[in-house]
């Protein structure tokens, strides 16, 4: 539909109908409110925009030309020219052939005659020996002008009609019933097997005279037309399930898309498929575990975490270090080509809901560093495609030695724990080396550049955020945190004793038992810090065990307890403290029992009590201490010695 920034254009804008009804100079129109007579003044472009948009609804005769009207003219407005077939095209321009000579010599649409003669020369003109009635020919120019010089409004109505049901009310009830307990259902069966049910229904219904005989029978494709008519995801949904649908419909949105580098940051974990060996002693250690954040805007890897403990806390707090630190120093003792630009906050965590990101560890370094937190949907990986395709690249990585691969049959396979090469430190350079110098520059082809260029690009236009000002801030912000129980000992955290002198000071306030929250380095367990209740100030607290708990990390202090405890659970150790406490129960019982005659004459023969002891004079007093041992200081005398006097005389 056309229209003109004439006066008299009528506009709908909400619940008031606004006309045009001057011009004025710069390109400004004013429209009047035609109840209130309010004017508004619009400008040109800001006029056409609204229309465009559908902020404005252009009024034509007594009832609006929106798309949301159920009318013949809306639904023609929501065709393509381009969507046409060939003949329907043809034919299109054939009516609107006939309609434009009216216009061309000015026959109004009721002038029967006139129309008949402009029939007449488009005939001539145009070669075609069949002619239109008058009457049709009347027909396209109403509905052209009605429409508002619409072309749409010249095709053929069965472009859009809605064919009617010609099935009986019964029977498409019979036909709905049978799909939802036969084909809309987990055991997955066929359309054929829900055809066939519905036959078995149909001859009921017959018998029982709910349905004639003519209406007894549905075909295959009706039925198939039903079944394409439900939606796609409430077909897989009912079929395969909720999340297969969602992967089946999935679709990407365009609101929440990055503009700029450090705005959405997404992290993930992933085990390697090499197994790697000690640098140390030289045994294979196992799989390790990857966790990674990349700039969701330009692909760029920001920071990476190596560790064989498992998705935790403890990786997630190593690559937000990883992500926020300068790594220029790093990039320089590693020889690199490249530098590693990434540095600082980034404005929002995308993550999944693995149990550390939901933790309250977690939660406490997004809120501490002032960065959000977004956690995808179950089950959804497109929603993080960067690192999910990151992933999926590790793959293509030359080491051979010691990877891990699918057992395919009738095919050797060789042991990856027998064949592994590759120490920790090397596979941590080789890492280093393949984010930095390799995947950084691989182009990518849809935005024809690579992650360097944009991640470059961008903080170049817009730095990233300040990261914090000292190291025992940055260990405050992403360091692991949890509420610890103050005693007369000081803190116990898993074992290890904690004490402070400015503990001193909360328990002449608060006294003992007062839960604190603690925070500590997951790398390095020797310090502990502790927030004050009242000044929210940080005390450092040292642990007593020095010694034990120097640059020990979180969870070897976690796997030594595990492994020291499963040795004292041992069913040896255990085995040997029952016979040691029944020995020590037996102890008592045969020292405080009553005994007997036999064991009283038992007891005498054991200390060899004879006459022949007792008439010798045999002192039983126990023996003296050889001269080499220690005497106890009771039993030292001194003598009485005289001190001689002497003269005393000066030297002056």
């Amino acid at each position: 539909m056309r229209f003109a920034l004439q006066t008299g254009l009528t506009l709908r804008s909400g619940q008031r109908t606004l006309e045009l009804v001057r011009e004025l100079g710069d390109g400004c129109y004013v429209l009047e409110d035609v109840l209130t007579r309010r004017p508004v003044e619009y400008t040109r472009q800001r006029l056409v925009d609204d229309i465009h948009s559908r902020r404005l609804i252009v009024i034509v005769g007594e009832k609006p030309s929106s798309a949301a009207s159920g009318s013949d003219d809306a639904a023609t407005a929501v065709l393509d020219v381009s969507s046409l077939t060939e003949r329907e095209r043809s034919l299109l321009e054939y009516r609107l052939l006939h309609v434009k000579a009216l216009e061309r010599h000015r026959v109004r649409r009721g002038q029967r005659k006139e129309v008949e003669r402009i029939i007449e020369i488009v005939s001539r003109s145009t070669g075609v020996a069949k002619r239109p009635a008058a009457t049709t020919v009347m027909l396209w120019a109403r509905k052209y002008q009605k429409s508002g010089m619409n072309p749409l409004a010249l095709v053929d109505g069965h472009r859009v009609r809605r064919s009617p049901k010609r099935i009986h009310e019964t029977v498409e009830k019979l036909v709905w019933r049978v799909l939802k307990r036969s084909y809309f259902t987990t055991a997955c069966r066929s359309l054929r097997f829900a055809h066939d049910d519905l036959k078995r229904e149909l001859k009921l219904a017959k018998e029982n005279r709910l349905i004639g005989p003519e209406d007894a029978e549905v075909a295959y494709a009706t039925l198939q037309r039903r079944v394409d008519g439900v939606d796609l995801y409430q077909r897989v949904a009912s079929r395969e399930g909720v999340a297969r649908a969602r992967i089946v419909c999935r679709t990407s949105f365009p609101d929440g898309l990055p503009t700029e580098a450090m705005e959405q940051v997404q992290i993930d974990h992933t085990p390697l498929n090499w197994v790697v060996i000690c640098d140390r002693t030289g045994l294979p250690l196992g799989r390790p575990l990857l966790t990674v954040a990349i700039c969701a805007y330009s692909g760029y890897v920001l920071g990476f975490y190596l560790s064989f403990y498992g998705p935790g806390v403890s990786s997630v707090s190593g690559v937000l270090r990883s992500v926020i630190r300068v790594k220029d120093k790093m990039v320089a003792n590693a020889g690199l080509k490249h530098p590693w630009l990434s540095y600082g906050l980034p404005d929002e965590l995308v993550v999944d809901n693995g149990l550390e990101f939901h933790s309250f560890a977690f939660k406490t370094m997004a809120m501490t560093l002032g960065t959000d937190i977004t956690y995808c949907r179950v089950r959804t990986p497109w929603l993080k495609p960067h690192v999910e395709r990151f992933f999926s690249t590790l793959n293509t990585l030359t080491l051979l030695k010691g990877r891990i691969t699918k057992t395919v049959a009738n095919v050797m396979r060789i042991d990856p724990y027998k064949d592994a090469a590759i120490t920790f430190s090397d596979l941590v350079q080789g890492l280093l080396m393949f984010c930095v110098d390799v995947h950084a520059h691989e182009p990518n082809w849809n935005k024809m550049a690579t992650p360097f260029e944009l991640f470059a690009e961008s903080i170049a236009r817009i730095p990233p955020v300040a990261f914090p000002h000292d190291l025992q801030q940055l260990t405050l912000a992403t360091g692991m945190s949890k509420e610890l129980t103050l005693s007369q000992g000081g803190i116990q955290m898993l074992g290890l004793p904690y004490g402070c002198v400015d503990f001193k000071t909360i328990v002449n306030k608060h006294g003992h038992g007062l839960k604190l929250l603690c925070k500590w380095d997951p790398d390095d367990i020797s310090k502990l810090y502790v927030r004050d209740p009242d000044s929210l100030a940080w005390y450092t607290a040292e642990c007593r065990w020095k010694n034990y708990a120097q640059e020990l990390s979180y969870n070897q202090h976690r796997l030594i307890r595990e492994f020291r405890k499963r040795d004292l659970k041992s069913p040896e150790r255990e085995e040997s403290l029952l016979e040691s406490r029944l020995a020590l129960h037996n102890h008592w019982l045969d020292s405080t029992s009553s005994r007997g005659r036999a064991d009283a004459l038992k007891a005498g023969r054991y200390q060899d009590l004879t006459s022949h002891k007792v008439l010798s004079g045999t002192d039983s007093a126990p023996i003296a201490p050889p001269i080499s041992q220690l005497v106890a200081p009771a039993e030292i005398e001194l003598g009485d010695v005289d001190i001689p006097s002497f003269d005393s005389f000066s030297f002056a």
